[in-house]
């Protein structure tokens, strides 16, 4: 198959540079990959390429170059789609890479597009084509800045396949974006076999990274200077450079270890100089993998490494191959690099383990990984993923799919909230792609997607619907509260703003259903169906206010009969309980009301409809109302009734003034009745 790895460029020095030509050229074993990347602004890449891998520069920012687009009037244009670098003064991704990455999208003929980057991945999602879209993420989505993961995590939904570093990785993502759980797979970096074999005599230390403040090279230093005290004939090697260079030159001064602990700067390929060494430290905060963990191990090096979430506890096996301390302990640090400094048979046997255990981590097992990823992909990508959803006159809801594949077997409709792992639902999809939720299936109140799973595989897609999608017009005739069950259970399909196909499940034994509600300056009278229970004596209405709930305002229930219950809610009384303590302009107050007085509360709330969000349709008038009150001090005052006092004389009374409070009943999220009190 054609394979396609989408990258900014190759043109810096970086794991993800690294990891993605390493599997490119893994793959170009058995498949046809290039690499499309959107710039090339230097000659060759820091990394070594396999020449059967084919590199397409979308554009070329080398002023040398015959085919520069440097003079290009778009090319010191920002982009219109692409995500923007938050502070950049010119753009990093022009608007003529933007668009001749758009039109790669429309022309090309791969079977396979792999983003290697979160910026890269927006553009993916959005891309038309009927190839196998796949985004592999190389670090931790959760940290990403939030004007990308407002973006990203919606592009997610609409890929074949997304890849972590970890097990760890992919559970966050599944937290982070229910919708993609059964889309994630676990894969590691490709890291090559080395050719370069530490004899593991020299007495040399060595650690290689970034010199930034996350990859924690003044921990290491601080940890050495206590090696250094018992084993005075080791030095440390630290290959880099970065902001922190500066700092820890002084640090080194500061220790008297400038003969011990070298900063050597920047060097390409550092795997080399792994040969020198006998040992290798990493000394990370956070660190999603660790392309240089397996390259020592490879290069026949034992590790020391902090427990940085998530790489190198899945990387090393801690007493095996190598040693694993917390985070941040200068003196676990130290006693480990001291236990191999002075123990010359255990660091001989860990660095033969490391050899071995790179392997997992090399070619062959890197490309047969992905390979099973893409070919699950394939087979995900034959299930049908538009539904339409009908509701019948007794409420149960058919859902759609069309015809399934020979290849799905026997496939279920999952109802999951949230997406979520955890309780769900399943009903079976016949042979034509029919599945019916009934009505009484007893599917517990909130909203849950609905996805297509195959029995045998653990397949699963998610289902998305269009404008068209939903037939709810027999829902208006189902006949609430029901005779039997809860007297409230009314299923409601919806199109989710993502695309998505949700089940609204309306499921309560006793429920008040808002009727008519009438608003003037006095009263905010409201009437309502009671279902599954009847009022009794003391039966009132509360107002609960929504951030301290020790605060509730009761208004005596009305029983109308019929099943019809009334409350008057008075303004006034919502005026004053707003507080004058309050310094919150806006106080709301969420609306239950108790059949007796031990009875629970039940929200009065507008669910037996076809409405999905009340808030934008049942909308209510605003009275405002008015009343004299003592005026507040305000600055001013303040320091004329401080001057007074000062000089013996007593301040005048602050004048009265006028307060103003609008009120807003209106509907919430959850379809409850609350009124909002405001200060005008």
């Amino acid at each position: 198959m054609k394979i396609a790895f989408l990258v900014r460029d190759l043109c810096h020095m970086g794991g993800v540079v690294s990891a993605t030509q390493n599997l490119a050229g893994a793959l170009a074993e058995r498949h046809d990959v290039e690499i499309v990347a959107l710039r090339k602004v230097r000659d060759e890449s820091y990394f070594p390429l396999d020449p059967r891998v084919r590199v397409r520069a979308l554009t070329d920012m080398r002023p040398h170059s015959p085919a520069s687009d440097v003079d290009n009037p778009l090319s010191d244009k920002f982009p219109l789609i692409y995500p923007l670098n938050a502070g950049a003064k010119t753009p990093v991704v022009s608007r003529l890479a933007e668009l001749r990455l758009l039109e790669y999208f429309a022309t090309t003929d791969a079977d396979v597009v792999v983003s290697s980057s979160p910026r890269n991945t927006i553009m993916l999602a959005q891309a038309p084509g009927d190839f196998l879209k796949v985004t592999q993420e190389h670090s931790m989505p959760a940290i990403y800045a939030t004007d990308i993961k407002q973006r990203l995590f919606p592009a997610y939904r609409h890929l074949d396949a997304l890849t972590a570093l970890t097990p760890e990785e992919v559970a966050s993502l599944a937290r982070q974006v229910p919708a993609v759980r059964n889309r994630l797979a676990v894969m590691p970096n490709c890291v090559p076999a080395s050719t370069i074999r530490s004899s593991g005599t020299n007495k040399v230390v060595v650690s290689a990274g970034h010199l930034t403040d996350n990859k924690n090279h003044a921990l290491l230093i601080e940890a050495f200077a206590k090696v250094h005290a018992a084993a005075p004939e080791w030095t440390l090697r630290i290959y880099g450079h970065g902001a922190e260079k500066k700092k820890l030159r002084a640090r080194i001064e500061e220790l008297g270890l400038s003969n011990s602990i070298l900063l050597m700067g920047e060097t390409s390929p550092v795997t080399p100089e792994f040969g020198k060494a006998s040992i290798f430290v990493l000394p990370s905060k956070r660190e999603a993998f660790g392309n240089v963990v397996v390259e020592a191990m490879a290069a026949g090096l034992p590790v020391v490494a902090t427990d940085a979430d998530h790489g190198p506890r899945n990387i090393l096996t801690d007493g095996e191959d190598g040693l694993i301390v917390p985070r941040g302990d200068v003196e676990a640090m130290a006693g480990a690099i001291r236990r191999l400094v002075q123990d010359d048979e255990l660091r001989l046997k860990m660095a033969a383990a490391g050899v071995r255990n790179a392997e997992r981590f090399h070619e062959r097992a890197s490309r047969e990984r992905f390979e099973a990823i893409l070919e699950e992909a394939f087979a995900r990508k034959e299930l049908p993923r538009h539904a339409t959803a009908r509701v019948d006159r007794e409420g149960s809801v058919h859902v759609a799919v069309g015809t399934l594949p020979p290849s799905a077997g026997q496939a279920d409709l999952v109802l999951r909230k949230g997406g979520a792992a955890g309780a769900e639902h399943r009903f079976p999809f016949s042979a034509e792609g029919d599945a019916v939720v009934p009505w009484d299936a007893g599917v517990p109140h909130g909203t849950w997607e609905l996805s297509l799973a195959v029995r045998e595989g653990e397949r699963e897609v998610a289902l998305s619907t269009d404008g068209y999608g939903c037939d709810t017009r027999d829902l208006l005739a189902v006949e609430l509260p029901r005779a039997q069950g809860p007297s409230l259970a009314l299923l409601l399909p919806h199109l989710h703003e993502d695309g998505g196909l949700r089940l609204r499940s309306a499921l309560r034994d006793v429920h008040a259903e808002v009727g008519p509600v009438a608003v003037d300056e006095r009263t905010i009278a409201v009437r309502a169906e009671l279902w599954g229970a009847r009022p009794a004596a003391g039966a009132v209405v509360e107002a609960v206010h929504r951030r301290d709930k020790e605060r509730v305002l009761t208004f005596p229930l009305r029983d109308e009969g019929d099943g019809w219950v009334a409350v008057d809610l008075d303004c006034a009384t919502l005026v004053r309980a707003h507080g004058e303590d309050d310094e919150e302009k806006e106080v709301i107050w969420d609306l239950s009301l108790r059949t007796a007085p031990d009875a629970p509360r039940v929200p009065l709330a507008k669910l037996g409809t076809d409405v999905l969000q009340p808030i934008n349709v049942f909308t209510f008038p605003r009275p405002v109302i008015s009343e004299t009150v003592a005026a507040g001090p305000t600055v001013l005052t303040r320091a004329v009734r401080k001057s007074r006092r000062a000089l013996g004389q007593t301040p005048a009374p602050l004048p009265p003034t006028r307060r103003r409070t609008e009120l807003r009943p209106y509907f919430t999220a959850a379809c409850q009745l609350a009124v909002k009190t405001v200060r005008l």
